[in-house]
């Protein structure tokens, strides 16, 4: 424990530095400054790939909440810093063979191998995508891990199938997304290698969180954004027909009817198509990260954190959903001008403020929907004079949590 005291303190005083930053010495920031500019320089090309897509000015606007993705991992960090200060560093190094390790290794082996045999099952519509194959493959991956686990123990283990996904990312796969995912896998197996599993407890939220800010390949973006742009048209028409508008759909179509205003005669129907950038994945994408961002920067049970993140995918389903009856409503009453210009545009950002509200909503109920008691502990007997017998213990009462 002696080789970490530069790292991180420890409550022991001949391990705490004597000068630094933060709790930690000059020394340790140079050794993290290190690692940290050996990483941005392993992976660099994808750090300014990622840039170049997400970025606020020239990025793309389906990526653009990526760039707050590890802000928000930061700004977690920091609410931690106190506990993660005052952490041991514990490096995992595979000195230690335990049967623990075994168990947890055949138990990954065994889930991989679970995904392997269930792939075929798996379908996605008329996909043209191999989503058994795509899922065979992340099997195989599981499976490795495994295996590195049982063999290297976790750190090391980890840390090396990050490195051999990333590589597989650039060839054979050539696959963006699987680099970066081995990039992610990487910085985990390295914070899990140099400081052990009491600092991952703390740190691993920023770091499975940037999975969020990692841009889809375009053929899954678009396969999943086909049901969404089905299920926007048929709501939205369901919406306007309870405005008197006697709308239709068909596929991702909107068809809504049209009269001269002369004669009264219907004319062709107005058609309005639910375009992949009106289904809703970049609402859909946003609010997961928002409410993802709302229910770890709050204490909370995790099961509360669970409900807060799922309630984010129907309320921007709702949300997108308003937006094209929305737009479909202003084209019927006030023209094409109106609906494909201000209105196209910024529908989504007003739309923004009630969906957060909502997200707040759902936090709020979590947290009063279910009242615990705490038992308090029972007082310590007031002392007495002597010869006279101490009073009772006061009962433990009950208190609202």
């Amino acid at each position: 424990m002696q080789s970490t005291a530069n790292l991180s303190p420890t409550l022991s005083s001949q391990t705490r530095p004597v000068s630094g930053w933060l709790g930690v010495s000059w020394i340790g920031w140079l050794k993290a400054a290190a690692l940290i500019a050996t990483f941005a320089l392993l992976y660099l090309p994808n750090l300014l790939r990622l840039w170049q897509k997400t970025n606020l000015v020239s990025g793309d606007s389906n990526w653009s909440h990526s760039i707050t993705i590890p802000l928000v991992g930061l700004y977690y960090l920091f609410l931690h810093r106190e506990q993660l200060m005052s952490t041991p560093l514990e490096p995992i190094l595979g000195d230690r063979f335990t049967r623990m390790r075994v168990y947890e290794a055949l138990a990954v082996m065994a889930g991989g191998g679970l995904m392997y045999l269930l792939s075929p099952m798996i379908r996605f519509g008329d996909s043209t995508i191999s989503f058994a194959g795509l899922t065979q493959n992340a099997a195989i991956g599981v499976m490795a891990l495994g295996v590195f686990g049982l063999v290297l123990d976790w750190g090391l283990g980890t840390l090396l199938a990050g490195l051999l996904l990333s590589a597989y990312g650039i060839f054979p796969g050539q696959n963006d997304f699987v680099w970066d995912m081995g990039m992610i896998l990487t910085l985990f197996g390295t914070v899990l290698t140099l400081c052990g599993w009491k600092v991952m407890r703390i740190t691993w939220f920023p770091i499975v969180f940037l999975v969020c800010a990692i841009p889809w390949p375009p053929l899954v973006y678009s396969q999943i954004a086909m049901p969404l742009q089905s299920l926007a048209a048929i709501a939205s028409v369901g919406i306007m027909n309870l405005f008197g508008i006697d709308a239709s759909y068909g596929g991702t179509k909107i068809f809504m009817p049209q009269y001269d205003p002369d004669t009264g005669l219907q004319l062709a129907d107005r058609a309005l198509n639910v375009a992949e950038a009106c289904a809703g994945m970049v609402a859909l994408m946003t609010f997961i990260s928002i409410g993802t961002a709302v229910a770890f920067l709050s204490i909370r049970p995790m099961w509360q954190r669970a409900i807060i993140i799922a309630s984010a995918i129907p309320i921007a389903i709702m949300c997108n959903v308003a937006r094209v009856a929305g737009v479909g409503i202003l084209d019927l009453w006030l023209g094409r001008e109106w609906s494909e210009g201000f209105a196209h545009k910024f529908a989504g950002m007003v739309l923004m403020l009630p969906a957060f509200l909502m997200i707040m909503l759902v936090c709020w109920i979590v947290d009063h929907i279910f009242i615990e008691e705490a038992e308090l502990p029972a007082r310590p007997p007031a002392s007495s004079p002597a010869g006279s017998p101490a009073s009772p213990p006061a009962e433990p009462t009950g208190g609202i949590a």
